[in-house]
């Protein structure tokens, strides 16, 4: 199957820290991958590079077969890569709803000159992007709370709305980071069934995620990194049964 993004050889220092060294591995189409390991051993600084934020000291990002290292954020977001955060980025003086808007305006084309003089296409593309905002929160099952302040959602729904406000990009690929973060088991639950949803519509995932029983449930693949070093990468299964795994990161009566 087609590789979305392919990961080459990546080296990130940070003066004298270094933060990656020499990681390799590629992420399949239409395949959830799940990015584990210590807290340190690399997953956001790798996450960073990925999306823009930082570059690589050695190596290169493929998206697509097209190499996007180097390039601005807002670049890689229009060529199709988001991201949620592991504290959850909401626009908390914002509705439900005006925070997927905004995340529509990479695909917007009639510009702020169209929209002050209400040209008959701006209106029809404000139309258009309150459309698509409002199917996003149905199908994350906000559409009933769309028109509520944001910061009033509970934190799970708060979630929910940061994965929609970043599909509402329309990415090919998408980058969650730690999405079951601070949620309790049955909230856990439906978050697998909604990233699988997500997936079934045409969407390749990255997760990094510390609830193991996440991980494990939802993954096609697994990466583990340590100390900035990839040292596994396989299925669920190869990965529980993993000694240099268990004995860095899962424990050792982990999936005994």
């Amino acid at each position: 199957m087609d590789k979305i993004l392919e990961i080459e050889r990546v080296t990130k220092f940070f003066g004298g820290l270094t933060a990656l060294t020499d990681v390799s591995f590629s992420v399949t189409q239409g395949h959830i991958k799940s990015l584990i390991g210590p807290n340190g051993a690399g997953k956001t600084t790798l996450y960073n590079i990925v999306t823009g934020v930082d570059s690589p000291t050695e190596g290169a990002i493929r998206f697509l077969g097209e190499r996007i290292d180097g390039l601005k954020p807002h670049v890689i977001t229009e060529k199709g890569i988001a991201r949620t955060f592991q504290n959850v980025e909401l626009f908390e003086n914002m509705s439900v709803i005006e925070n997927v808007m905004l995340g529509r305006h990479t695909r917007t084309r009639t510009g702020v000159f169209g929209g002050a003089l209400r040209l008959s296409a701006a209106r029809k593309e404000e139309q258009a992007v309150l459309d698509r905002s409002m199917a996003l929160l149905e199908f994350v099952h906000l559409k009933q709370r769309a028109h509520e302040d944001s910061a009033g959602l509970p934190f799970g729904l708060q979630r929910y709305l940061e994965i929609a406000r970043a599909l509402a990009t329309e990415p090919k690929l998408l980058l969650l980071d730690e999405p079951a973060s601070g949620l309790d088991p049955s909230e856990s639950q439906n978050l697998c069934e909604l990233i699988l949803k997500i997936r079934d519509s045409g969407v390749t995932i990255l997760l990094v995620e510390h609830n193991m029983e996440v991980a494990m449930e939802i993954s096609d693949e697994i990466v583990v990194l340590n100390y900035g070093m990839k040292i596994a990468e396989g299925t669920p299964r190869q990965i529980q049964n993993n000694p240099e795994v268990i004995s860095a990161y899962l424990g050792d009566d982990a999936y005994a």
